[in-house]
């Protein structure tokens, strides 16, 4: 479903501001149709256009023609923590804390260097 959206949006997209070099997208998923909708229009990933996904779902971003940047938060980590402090809080323990878990950016082949 992700990647049909992004297929339909990147048309949209193209046909509407032709100018737009740059596409954010909320999921790997979502990415990679607008990768291939891209490339079916003829549209040079990244010289002319940049894509970036959100997920850094390995499955998708490294196999992506090109391989697809994206924006990894580590949801492993953040879910391990979620569970440990839901099961405190089960057992009556303090209630949690704020944290903060910085996300990075893995580049790939989708994203042209700025500047």
């Amino acid at each position: 479903m992700g990647r049909d959206l992004g297929r339909a949006a990147a048309h949209i997209v193209v046909e509407q501001h032709p100018e737009v070099d740059a596409i954010f997208c909320g999921s790997d998923q979502i990415a990679r149709g607008v990768l291939e909708t891209l490339r079916d229009l003829g549209r040079d990933v990244p010289h002319a256009i940049s894509v970036i996904g959100f997920d850094n779902w390995d499955a998708i971003a490294a196999h992506s023609r090109p391989r697809l940047t994206s924006i990894d938060m580590n949801l492993e980590r953040l879910g391990a923590v979620a569970g440990r402090h839901l099961f405190a809080a089960i057992d009556g323990g303090d209630p949690p804390t704020s944290e903060q878990y910085p996300g990075r950016v893995v580049m790939r082949d989708s994203t042209a260097p700025v500047g």
